[in-house]
């Protein structure tokens, strides 16, 4: 008599083979998630590694080898960075320092105002002589080594634990200078040796198409690269523009520390809606020290400047290579930054439109039948 079909199939060699897979899925989605850091900036080294490539591809046409063309490409774009800096390096982190300085006082301010907490030290009340004390009443003098700590009122305490939160939040898989630098180095060399040769790596992911869809597979690829390429050229023109209309309109209204609030303004660039919103709070905190009518001017200069890039600038630099809804933007920026903290955050939009561009060309085209246009 034989055995029924499901005790045959849930023999011995097959449930050892469920629990080794399961085993080994459980494996791989703990790898691929302490390291996420290391795939977000491959991403991003991905991404740069194009712009290199098409560089490189320029650079070809007068006779210039890709493997001299891309690699001296990148030393002079980090060198153009290096060398910025060291220009405006002292006098950027002078103002850092002092805005580091200025922002407390903002929340005195508002403690002030609001009447949540002292925010200066108050009068010492007259302490009444003890048994301890001297005949003359005069206090025995206090241990050396005590200094008098400046009492925090309610908002600078809640601040800083919510500053706590927020770093770690935003900061979950980058704790240290080291990891920064390390992810740095690891983006500057997946970018150079994708410049270099882009050809063996596309090869290598068409590897994996089945023949029959391969020729489908490269006109992904090409289009997933043109709208890549568009979202970094229109993002490092952006904060480039924007950086430097700010800080000069930060100077003009006299406002402190002009020219790191616009470096500021001018990174977060790479953070879509809210980026704007955080680069925004610091500087009207500084213009709100001098006087209620300059943090208002200050509000409306951010605004303004984020109405001449959403409905000007962007659209400009875009030319609609990035066809992304604003509502899904906002999800995916607010969903990876949850989960990865700024590395998420930074390449969210990105994420996003390669997605969009996979599901348009191989789910609504060619599984749905309906016709889309993609990004020009």
């Amino acid at each position: 008599m034989t055995e029924p079909a499901s005790r045959q199939a849930w023999s011995v060699p097959n449930a050892l083979k469920v629990i080794f897979l399961t085993l080994g899925a459980i494996v791989l989605v703990l790898f691929l998630w302490y390291a996420r850091a290391l795939f977000l900036t491959a991403f991003l080294g991905v991404i740069f590694g194009l712009a290199l490539a098409s560089a490189a591809d320029r650079l070809e046409k007068y006779r210039i080898r890709r493997s001299i063309g891309a690699p001296l490409l990148a030393l002079l774009v980090i060198g153009s960075l290096v060398g910025l800096l060291s220009f405006v390096g002292p006098r950027l982190r002078e103002q850092t320092r002092d805005l580091s300085k200025e922002l407390p006082k903002v929340l005195e301010t508002i403690e002030k105002k609001l009447g949540l907490g002292a925010g200066t030290v108050t009068a010492a009340a007259p302490v009444q002589p003890t048994p301890q004390q001297g005949a003359g009443g005069q206090a025995t003098e206090a241990k050396k080594g005590d200094p008098a700590k400046k009492p925090q009122g309610m908002m600078q305490q809640l601040v800083a634990r919510e500053g706590r939160t927020v770093g770690r939040l935003l900061f979950p898989v980058i704790s240290t200078t080291a990891e920064a630098l390390a992810g740095l180095l690891i983006l500057i060399f997946i970018a150079i040796y994708i410049g270099v040769d882009p050809v063996t790596y596309r090869k290598g992911i068409l590897h994996l198409v089945p023949h029959s869809h391969r020729a489908r597979g490269r006109e992904v690829l090409a289009e997933m690269d043109v709208t890549l390429r568009g979202w970094l050229t229109a993002r490092l023109m952006a904060v480039v523009i924007i950086g430097a209309i700010t800080a000069g309109a930060l100077a003009a209204l006299g406002v402190k520390g002009a020219l790191a609030l616009g470096v500021i303004a001018g990174l977060l660039e790479f953070v879509p809606f809210f980026g704007p919103i955080i680069a925004a709070v610091p500087a009207i905190g500084v213009a709100l020290l001098d006087s209620p009518q300059k943090a208002l001017y200050v509000v409306i200069l951010y605004v303004f400047i984020q109405q001449i890039e959403g409905n000007l600038l962007t659209p400009m630099l875009l030319k609609k290579r990035l066809d992304v809804p604003p509502v899904l933007t906002i999800v995916a920026v607010s969903a990876l930054g949850v989960v990865f903290g700024v590395l998420g955050m930074l390449t969210a939009e990105p994420i996003a439109a390669a997605t969009m561009v996979l599901v348009k060309m191989l789910y609504v085209r060619d599984t749905v039948g309906d016709a889309v246009k993609l990004p020009e």
